[in-house]
Protein backbone atom coordinates (compact mmCIF):
# COMPACT_ATOMS: atom_id res chain seq x y z
CA UNK A 1 0.00 0.00 0.00
CA UNK A 2 1.59 3.08 0.93
CA UNK A 3 5.40 3.34 0.50
CA UNK A 4 5.06 5.86 3.50
CA UNK A 5 8.70 5.29 5.52
CA UNK A 6 8.75 4.80 9.21
CA UNK A 7 12.07 6.24 9.82
CA UNK A 8 12.40 9.35 11.81
CA UNK A 9 11.19 12.89 9.97
CA UNK A 10 13.59 15.14 8.62
CA UNK A 11 14.06 18.71 8.64
CA UNK A 12 11.53 21.07 10.27
CA UNK A 13 10.67 22.12 6.32
CA UNK A 14 9.65 18.39 6.05
CA UNK A 15 6.29 18.66 7.78
CA UNK A 16 3.95 19.92 4.77
CA UNK A 17 5.79 16.73 2.66
CA UNK A 18 4.66 14.31 5.45
CA UNK A 19 1.06 15.60 5.53
CA UNK A 20 1.00 14.99 2.03
CA UNK A 21 2.40 11.59 2.65
CA UNK A 22 -0.26 10.96 4.74
CA UNK A 23 -2.86 12.18 2.59
CA UNK A 24 -1.51 9.96 -0.59
CA UNK A 25 -1.69 6.76 1.64
CA UNK A 26 -5.46 7.59 2.94
CA UNK A 27 -6.40 7.21 -0.90
CA UNK A 28 -4.22 4.23 -1.48
CA UNK A 29 -5.79 2.58 1.68
CA UNK A 30 -9.35 2.90 0.11
CA UNK A 31 -8.44 0.94 -3.17
CA UNK A 32 -6.46 -1.60 -1.28
CA UNK A 33 -9.75 -2.03 0.28
CA UNK A 34 -11.92 -2.13 -2.74
CA UNK A 35 -9.54 -4.65 -3.61
CA UNK A 36 -10.00 -6.88 -0.88
CA UNK A 37 -13.69 -6.51 -0.83
CA UNK A 38 -13.55 -7.52 -4.84
CA UNK A 39 -11.36 -10.29 -3.80
CA UNK A 40 -13.60 -11.50 -0.79
CA UNK A 41 -16.88 -11.36 -2.98
CA UNK A 42 -15.40 -13.12 -5.82
CA UNK A 43 -14.14 -15.98 -3.94
CA UNK A 44 -17.43 -16.56 -1.94
CA UNK A 45 -19.24 -16.40 -5.29
CA UNK A 46 -16.92 -18.97 -7.45
CA UNK A 47 -17.09 -21.17 -4.13
CA UNK A 48 -20.36 -21.24 -4.41
CA UNK A 49 -20.92 -21.82 -8.41
CA UNK A 50 -17.91 -23.41 -9.27
CA UNK A 51 -19.58 -25.64 -11.57
CA UNK A 52 -21.38 -22.89 -14.26
CA UNK A 53 -19.17 -23.61 -16.66
CA UNK A 54 -15.95 -22.74 -18.79
CA UNK A 55 -17.72 -19.41 -19.98
CA UNK A 56 -18.90 -18.49 -16.36
CA UNK A 57 -15.56 -18.91 -14.56
CA UNK A 58 -13.66 -17.82 -17.26
CA UNK A 59 -15.69 -14.08 -17.88
CA UNK A 60 -15.43 -14.01 -13.55
CA UNK A 61 -12.07 -15.01 -13.97
CA UNK A 62 -10.73 -12.74 -15.93
CA UNK A 63 -13.04 -9.65 -14.83
CA UNK A 64 -11.23 -9.85 -11.54
CA UNK A 65 -7.97 -9.77 -13.04
CA UNK A 66 -9.17 -6.78 -14.49
CA UNK A 67 -10.08 -5.13 -11.86
CA UNK A 68 -7.45 -5.36 -10.05
CA UNK A 69 -5.12 -4.38 -12.99
CA UNK A 70 -7.00 -1.05 -12.67
CA UNK A 71 -6.53 -0.86 -9.14
CA UNK A 72 -3.39 -1.70 -9.03
CA UNK A 73 -2.60 0.26 -11.67
CA UNK A 74 -4.20 3.24 -9.86
CA UNK A 75 -2.10 2.09 -6.26
CA UNK A 76 1.04 2.64 -8.31
CA UNK A 77 0.80 5.49 -10.07
CA UNK A 78 0.44 8.04 -7.29
CA UNK A 79 3.89 7.04 -6.11
CA UNK A 80 5.67 9.48 -7.98
CA UNK A 81 3.61 12.06 -6.09
CA UNK A 82 3.74 10.32 -3.02
CA UNK A 83 6.13 12.54 -1.06
CA UNK A 84 9.03 10.26 -1.16
CA UNK A 85 12.89 11.77 -0.77
CA UNK A 86 14.41 11.19 -4.15
CA UNK A 87 16.41 8.33 -3.94
CA UNK A 88 14.02 6.25 -1.92
CA UNK A 89 12.87 3.82 -4.84
CA UNK A 90 12.00 3.25 -8.58
CA UNK A 91 9.63 6.37 -9.90
CA UNK A 92 7.70 3.61 -11.44
CA UNK A 93 5.90 1.42 -8.29
CA UNK A 94 5.86 -2.50 -8.28
CA UNK A 95 2.16 -1.97 -7.92
CA UNK A 96 1.88 -0.11 -11.66
CA UNK A 97 3.79 -3.15 -13.26
CA UNK A 98 1.84 -5.84 -11.62
CA UNK A 99 -1.10 -3.73 -12.46
CA UNK A 100 0.00 -3.79 -16.11
CA UNK A 101 0.65 -7.91 -15.79
CA UNK A 102 -2.82 -8.04 -14.26
CA UNK A 103 -4.48 -6.16 -17.39
CA UNK A 104 -3.06 -7.90 -20.25
CA UNK A 105 -3.44 -11.32 -18.41
CA UNK A 106 -6.82 -10.60 -17.80
CA UNK A 107 -8.14 -8.99 -20.95
CA UNK A 108 -6.59 -12.50 -22.78
CA UNK A 109 -8.78 -14.35 -20.25
CA UNK A 110 -11.93 -12.56 -21.82
CA UNK A 111 -11.02 -11.75 -25.64
CA UNK A 112 -10.10 -15.20 -26.20
CA UNK A 113 -13.42 -16.84 -26.74
CA UNK A 114 -11.99 -20.32 -27.58
CA UNK A 115 -10.14 -20.28 -24.92
CA UNK A 116 -10.16 -23.80 -22.77
CA UNK A 117 -10.13 -24.88 -19.22
CA UNK A 118 -6.63 -25.83 -19.32
CA UNK A 119 -5.06 -22.67 -20.88
CA UNK A 120 -7.01 -20.04 -18.82
CA UNK A 121 -5.50 -21.86 -15.65
CA UNK A 122 -1.87 -21.66 -17.41
CA UNK A 123 -2.92 -17.92 -18.33
CA UNK A 124 -3.55 -17.34 -14.08
CA UNK A 125 -1.13 -19.11 -13.79
CA UNK A 126 1.61 -17.67 -15.54
CA UNK A 127 0.29 -14.11 -14.53
CA UNK A 128 0.13 -15.01 -10.83
CA UNK A 129 3.95 -16.44 -10.83
CA UNK A 130 4.82 -12.99 -12.49
CA UNK A 131 2.47 -10.45 -10.45
CA UNK A 132 3.93 -12.54 -7.30
CA UNK A 133 7.77 -12.36 -8.43
CA UNK A 134 7.20 -8.49 -8.50
CA UNK A 135 5.26 -7.80 -5.11
CA UNK A 136 8.09 -10.09 -3.68
CA UNK A 137 10.85 -7.83 -4.89
CA UNK A 138 8.74 -4.77 -4.38
CA UNK A 139 7.90 -5.88 -0.52
CA UNK A 140 11.60 -6.63 -0.06
CA UNK A 141 12.76 -3.26 -1.43
CA UNK A 142 10.10 -1.61 1.05
CA UNK A 143 11.95 -3.97 3.90
CA UNK A 144 15.08 -2.37 2.89
CA UNK A 145 13.13 1.17 3.02
CA UNK A 146 11.83 0.64 6.10
CA UNK A 147 7.79 0.92 4.56
CA UNK A 148 5.11 0.18 6.86
CA UNK A 149 3.62 -1.89 4.70
CA UNK A 150 6.60 -4.47 2.90
CA UNK A 151 5.42 -7.21 5.55
CA UNK A 152 1.73 -7.92 4.57
CA UNK A 153 2.64 -7.33 0.35
CA UNK A 154 5.03 -9.57 1.17
CA UNK A 155 2.27 -12.15 2.36
CA UNK A 156 -0.02 -11.24 -0.24
CA UNK A 157 2.81 -11.58 -3.21
CA UNK A 158 4.14 -15.26 -1.92
CA UNK A 159 0.22 -16.15 -2.13
CA UNK A 160 0.07 -14.74 -5.82
CA UNK A 161 2.87 -17.19 -6.25
CA UNK A 162 1.47 -20.23 -4.51
CA UNK A 163 -1.53 -19.24 -6.72
CA UNK A 164 0.36 -19.64 -9.93
CA UNK A 165 2.54 -23.07 -8.84
CA UNK A 166 -0.83 -24.64 -8.03
CA UNK A 167 -2.34 -23.98 -11.01
CA UNK A 168 1.03 -24.88 -12.61
CA UNK A 169 0.90 -28.59 -10.99
CA UNK A 170 -2.76 -28.72 -10.22
CA UNK A 171 -3.48 -32.87 -10.13
CA UNK A 172 -6.84 -32.52 -12.30
CA UNK A 173 -7.83 -30.47 -15.33
CA UNK A 174 -11.35 -30.20 -14.49
CA UNK A 175 -12.94 -26.45 -14.38
CA UNK A 176 -14.62 -26.85 -10.64
CA UNK A 177 -12.03 -27.98 -9.64
CA UNK A 178 -10.09 -25.09 -10.63
CA UNK A 179 -12.57 -22.86 -9.62
CA UNK A 180 -12.89 -23.94 -6.23
CA UNK A 181 -8.71 -23.62 -6.07
CA UNK A 182 -8.93 -19.72 -6.83
CA UNK A 183 -12.18 -18.86 -4.88
CA UNK A 184 -9.65 -20.14 -1.87
CA UNK A 185 -7.12 -18.10 -2.90
CA UNK A 186 -9.49 -14.95 -3.27
CA UNK A 187 -10.41 -15.34 0.24
CA UNK A 188 -6.91 -15.76 1.56
CA UNK A 189 -5.68 -12.79 -0.59
CA UNK A 190 -8.87 -10.60 0.59
CA UNK A 191 -8.47 -10.86 4.21
CA UNK A 192 -4.56 -10.53 4.00
CA UNK A 193 -5.50 -6.99 2.59
CA UNK A 194 -8.02 -5.96 5.07
CA UNK A 195 -5.99 -7.07 7.63
CA UNK A 196 -2.69 -5.53 6.18
CA UNK A 197 -4.24 -2.63 5.31
CA UNK A 198 -6.02 -2.04 8.37
CA UNK A 199 -2.95 -2.69 10.55
CA UNK A 200 -0.62 -0.05 8.07
CA UNK A 201 -3.27 2.37 8.43
CA UNK A 202 -3.13 1.77 12.31
CA UNK A 203 0.69 2.48 12.19
CA UNK A 204 0.73 5.31 10.05
CA UNK A 205 -1.78 7.36 11.65
CA UNK A 206 -0.14 6.43 15.16
CA UNK A 207 3.80 7.74 13.51
CA UNK A 208 1.65 11.16 12.22
CA UNK A 209 0.13 11.51 15.65
CA UNK A 210 4.01 10.78 17.62
CA UNK A 211 5.39 13.72 15.13
CA UNK A 212 2.16 16.17 15.63
CA UNK A 213 2.85 15.65 19.32
CA UNK A 214 6.39 16.09 18.87
CA UNK A 215 6.07 19.46 17.00
CA UNK A 216 3.99 20.54 19.30
CA UNK A 217 6.08 19.92 22.49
Amino acid sequence: MSDTTSGPAGSSGAAPLSDRTFGAARRLWGLVYLRALMYLAAGIVLFANPDRGLVWVRWLVGLVIVVQGVLLTLEGAPTKRSGRPQGTGDEISWRLIAGVVSLVAGVLIIVWPSMTGPVMYLVVAVWACAAGVVGVIGALRGRALRTTSWDWQLVNAVLWIVLGLVMLLRPSSDVATGAQLLALYLVLAGAVLVVGAFATGTRDRDARKARDGAAAG
